[in-house]
């Protein structure tokens, strides 16, 4: 499933949607509740407005219900919870919890920055703050510098838990996305200098786009076979695969896990293929992954 979830609605505030194969929005929680009435049952879905990450936690319970809602869209009774393709998103997470990112683990680019590859995963934070969606703008203050873009694959977890195994560990994920881990590259190597931690350049606001979909577990089929690529201004800068991560995705669950709990909903950011470059206003982004959409955002000044 891909889920979204919709700026503005006929109920006056945002909502989860399912993704169509026409590309149309189904408002999840109005359809589902239509169809139970309708039929009789009962859901356990709870319809204060929850968002694609309620959902996506509780995906193996919904989809049943979410299949035989959207097979049953010729019914007209369904007609007032779609929205056109070109509805406005915005982050399908817009206030995670953790953003744990993982730093270098792409060999090439850790080496395009002068880096040696890293022997065990460098792991970082960026506040929750800084995500912005789909169609937002990233914001560069004046006087911060030389801002780079970062495209990666980001998970999201479903299932927390403490000392995860490897081998357990995709049972954990409920969901996948694109992101970018927007930095502001000379504070990042003026805090390298001074031996402090990067926190500050990876987490001004409007630092960390996020979107424009989750997109359940079951449709990825092989999170490390996926095309990243960015283009700035339709030139494409990074174009490169989930399989060359240094750390895949069930070692890095298994070592964050094994140092504190992991929690539903929290995001890790996995690192960023060879290519990363600055950014500056008046620039527009588009980043495609394998089965994730694509996310786009352009680029203004701030003060």
């Amino acid at each position: 499933m891909q889920l979204a979830y919709l700026r503005e609605t006929r109920r006056g505030k945002p909502a989860a949607a399912l993704r169509r194969s026409n590309g149309e929005y189904l408002d999840i929680a109005s359809a589902i509740e239509k169809w139970v009435k309708a039929s009789g049952g009962e859901s356990s879905v709870s319809f204060n407005n929850p968002s694609p990450l309620d959902f996506a936690l509780v995906a193996l319970e919904t989809v049943t219900a979410l299949r035989l809602a959207t097979s049953e869209l010729e019914d007209s009774a369904f007609t007032d919870c779609l929205y056109p393709s070109a509805s406005a998103l915005i982050a399908p997470i817009p206030r995670p919890n953790r953003i744990l990112a993982i730093g270098r683990n792409y060999g090439a680019h850790a080496m395009e920055l002068g880096n040696a590859v890293p022997e065990e995963p460098i792991v970082f934070m960026k506040p929750g703050s800084c995500v912005i969606g789909p169609g937002d703008s990233i914001v560069i203050p004046d006087g911060v510098g030389r801002v780079d873009f970062e495209a990666e694959l980001a998970v999201v977890i479903g299932k927390g838990g403490k000392d995860i195994s490897e081998e357990n560990a995709l049972s954990h994920v409920t969901a996948y996305t694109i992101f970018n881990d927007v930095t502001a590259r000379d504070k990042q190597r003026a805090a390298q200098e001074k031996k402090h931690p990067w926190f500050l350049a990876k987490s001004l606001d409007t630092f960390g786009p996020l979107g424009p979909f989750l997109v359940t577990v079951d449709e990825i089929a092989d999170p490390h076979n996926l095309q990243i690529t960015l283009k700035v201004n339709g030139e494409t800068k990074q174009d490169g695969s989930t399989e060359g991560m240094n750390f895949r995705i069930p070692y890095l669950i298994a070592y964050l896990s094994r140092w504190f709990k992991l929690e539903p909903g929290d995001i890790i950011a996995t690192g960023t293929p060879a290519g990363v470059g600055p950014i500056v206003p008046g620039d527009f982004l588009e980043i495609e992954i394998t089965g994730l959409g694509k996310l786009t955002n352009d680029i203004i000044a701030g003060t």
